[in-house]
């Protein structure tokens, strides 16, 4: 759900928050030329840091080749830009700003897309600005290239979305070219990244969210059901209600854990990553996931051809073709597999081709391919087939934000 870290990042004195970065440095708060940073580094001690070293961060998101780090007063782009990805951008990097009273509540990133969740002064509704690529209606404006045929749809300036129930926005998250978002009612509000305990919590008819989608459907990524499988330019809802704990997506499929611990896949899982035991094309309506019946799922992430799944005891298990964690010699399971040099997790993580956690006691951990952008964050551009610890410099890492060849983390 959507979640918050409500900490001091930058001050005046002695920062009690520390953000690093490591990867391509064109999607990070820096202005050099872009290069590469194959170990997380201190971001706010570089001569070229981007962001006002007052502004506390209090959100961040990282897509293909941009991120958008957000503060109580402004949100602020980084990285390729495009298809207006971060919006059009002032001299300081800033790609939207509150307005007196308004609250940011979320934000989140796509291949060419972004959006923002913005409470209104009265903290009573949320409005989802969207901005960027708009081909296949991902903005969900009602625009798309079949609206507009031969056109580059992109919008410029963050532009507000309607035609969805629900006077809170629960999550919000993006596939490549896709949206999922979820909705509650005003006295359901939750906290920006922040995992809340669901025992005795949910359950009750008033805690059912709707979910919707929008953007490109080809495969099955906006789960309308059997049959339905073509692009929607505005949010359209999706047959599965329930009460949300979390949404992820990264690429063309999308994972919805509940409240009370179901677990619900849709999009594509030709590689197995839909956990149904078997290779699925594309799954156009929700599946429930059902191997899970035996354990308490309390986090999921989902990769590109991978699904990563926490459970109540710290394990981290995956399931689908990749470099899963689970050793050199395992490129691809149909089953849930636990992931090797790791445990006690607390929180999971993932983009198309890596993924990540955090252990209890605070450390990173990485796997999966590397490659030239180091995205893994280990020194190196050698791919990971076990969990690997990162060097945090001693930091207690509590947020991560993993974009396609760049990451950002949140420390104390």
């Amino acid at each position: 759900m959507l979640r918050s870290v409500h900490r001091s990042l930058h001050t005046s004195k002695k920062p009690q928050q520390f953000l690093y970065g490591w990867g391509n440095t064109q999607a990070l708060p820096l202005t050099r030329a872009p290069s590469i940073l194959t170990q997380p580094t201190l971001l706010c001690d570089e001569s070229d840091y981007a962001l006002p070293i007052n502004e506390v961060v209090n959100h961040m998101a990282a897509g293909w080749a941009h991120s958008l780090l957000g503060t109580s007063s402004h949100v602020y782009g980084f990285g390729v830009n495009q298809s207006y990805q971060i919006g059009t951008v002032d001299s300081h990097h800033v790609s939207y700003t509150l307005k007196q009273g308004e609250t940011l509540r979320g934000l989140a990133c796509g291949r060419e897309h972004s959006h923002l969740v913005v409470g209104d002064p009265q903290d009573t509704v949320d409005t989802i600005y969207s901005m960027g690529n708009n081909m296949y209606g991902q903005l969900g404006t009602g625009e798309s290239k079949s609206t507009r045929p031969g056109e580059l749809m992109a919008t410029q300036q963050p532009a507000a979305i309607h035609g969805y129930e629900g006077e809170r926005i629960v999550d919000i998250v993006c596939g490549m070219d896709n949206t999922v978002f979820a909705t509650g009612k005003e006295e359901n509000k939750v906290i920006f990244r922040e995992i809340i305990a669901m025992t005795n919590f949910w359950g009750g008819e008033e805690d059912r969210n709707k979910m919707y989608a929008m953007g490109w459907g080809a495969d099955g990524q906006l789960g309308q059901g059997h049959d339905q499988s073509d692009d929607q330019s505005v949010p359209s809802c999706l047959p599965l209600e329930g009460p949300l704990q979390k949404l992820s997506s990264s690429t063309d499929f999308t994972l919805a854990l509940l409240g009370d611990g179901r677990l619900w896949v849709w999009g594509n899982s030709e590689y197995g990553q839909g956990m149904q035991g078997t290779k699925i094309d594309r799954i156009l309506a929700p599946l429930p996931v059902t191997v899970l019946d035996q354990v308490v799922v309390v986090d999921v992430a989902a990769g590109g051809p991978f699904s990563v799944i926490l459970t109540e005891d710290g394990s981290v298990y995956t399931c689908g073709y990749g470099c899963l964690g689970q050793g050199k010699e395992v490129l691809e399971t149909l089953t849930l597999q636990k992931v090797k040099g790791l445990d006690r997790a607390i929180r999971v993580f993932a983009a198309t081709d890596y993924a990540a956690a955090i252990s209890e006691s605070g450390d990173l951990f990485t796997w999966g391919l590397n490659g030239s952008s180091g995205r893994l964050g280990l020194g190196h551009h050698q791919h990971e087939y076990v969990a690997k610890q990162v060097d945090m410099e001693n930091n207690t890492v509590v947020d991560v934000a993993l974009g396609t060849n760049h990451a950002l983390a949140l420390c104390v």
